[in-house]
């Protein structure tokens, strides 16, 4: 009686045991397999990032879920869906996404990518993303440039946060840092710190 009762213990035990390996399978991402050359996750995240640039959100949309698909801990999958989501005004589910690529990301580039994005989410939204925006672009800029000094993507979203803020003299530093390193962003940095001039010698005219 008890040799069975014990039999009935460990036949339940085991078939619980089973019951939570299959749960957790089950829950895991599902990965696709890659249909062709260009079926990665590495070109669909391009050319998201390609049309998120034109302003065709749901067709860069449906590239970063391609990347995911190959890849669901591909960070600049999430980085980019990320970006989609705020430029449609959905910052919550935005920076959620984005939060996503900074716990994924492995490699040093990966990391400054999911920082800058933050920034670029924060300052998307500004109040409507959080309430503490600019403190919160502060600390993504401190994360991307601790990992990447000369990040001139970092500097010039960062130059622009403080330049929404009405920070002008810091704006001016960050787009300066970026003329002088010299790496992206140069005409859209040289374009800002020129209006800055404008706005502070019209305000010492006065």
């Amino acid at each position: 009686m008890i040799k069975t009762k014990h039999k009935i213990v460990v036949l339940v035990l085991a078939g619980l045991w089973l019951s939570a390996i299959f749960s957790i399978q089950g829950c895991a991402p599902k990965v696709r397999p890659s249909e062709s050359l260009l079926d990665t996750p590495e070109h669909h995240v391009q050319s998201g990032m390609k049309l998120l640039k034109l302003g065709k959100y749901d067709d860069a949309m449906r590239e970063f879920d391609l990347a995911k698909g190959l890849d669901p801990k591909f960070s600049a999958a999430y980085a980019g869906s990320g970006l989609v989501l705020g430029h449609k005004g959905d910052f919550k589910h935005g920076i959620e996404e984005m939060d996503k690529a900074v716990d994924l990301a492995k490699a040093k580039e990966e990391k400054v990518n999911a920082n800058v994005g933050l920034i670029r989410l924060y300052l998307l939204g500004k109040e409507s993303a959080h309430k503490s925006w600019l403190s919160k672009a502060r600390r993504a800029y401190s994360a991307a440039i601790r990992l990447s000094p000369e990040s001139s993507a970092a500097h010039y979203y960062m130059g622009e946060c403080y330049k929404e803020a009405l920070e002008f003299d810091e704006a001016a530093v960050l787009f300066t840092k970026v003329l002088d390193i010299n790496d992206g962003y140069v005409v859209e940095a040289n374009d800002a710190w020129k209006l800055i001039q404008k706005i502070q010698t019209g305000a010492q005219d006065r």
